[in-house]
């Protein structure tokens, strides 16, 4: 340090001063590429929290573009349409829209809240499977919607 004239930190200081305030090809490129591969990450993250499906109408108009392959399909469940076999044979019901209906074959054990009904009319579902070419949707999820105005039934005091 002693071989350093005495304005040397001065120089050096400028010399960082420079540096920082014209950054190189290196570090721009360096900081696109971070951004854009945050970019890539929030926008792929978004994309798979992202649940969308089809109306019964959607489906139909599909036609076989539909068939075989895994989608989710919003609909009322048709009341009086909920047969539950035994001997492990599929929960099967109907789901419509204004377009028309969807017989669902469902195996598993439903959700709760599946079946309630209130003034004849059952909940809304989303159902996640396969159309097949027979016509019926074949569902490996079931989700019940409800409103936020939904109230357990009481049970009465034994």
């Amino acid at each position: 340090m002693s071989d350093l004239p005495p304005a040397a930190p001065a120089v050096a200081r400028r010399a960082v001063v420079a540096w920082l305030a014209r950054p190189s090809g290196k570090l721009l490129f360096l900081g696109a590429a971070l951004a854009a591969a945050l970019g890539f990450l929030i926008w792929t993250a978004t994309q798979g929290a992202a649940v969308y499906y089809y109306t019964v109408g959607e489906v139909r108009a599909m036609g076989s573009a539909a068939y075989d392959r895994l989608i989710r399909v919003n609909g009322q469940v048709v009341y009086g349409s909920i047969a539950t076999p035994s001997g492990g044979q599929p929960t099967t019901f109907r789901i419509h829209d204004a377009t028309g209906e969807l017989p669902v074959a469902f195996r598993g054990t439903p959700p709760d809240l599946f079946g309630y009904s209130t003034e004849d009319r059952y909940q809304d579902v989303v159902v996640e499977g396969q159309l097949h070419p027979n016509g019926t949707f074949e569902a490996r999820n079931l989700i019940v919607k409800h409103g936020p105005e939904f109230e357990p039934r009481q049970v009465p005091a034994r």
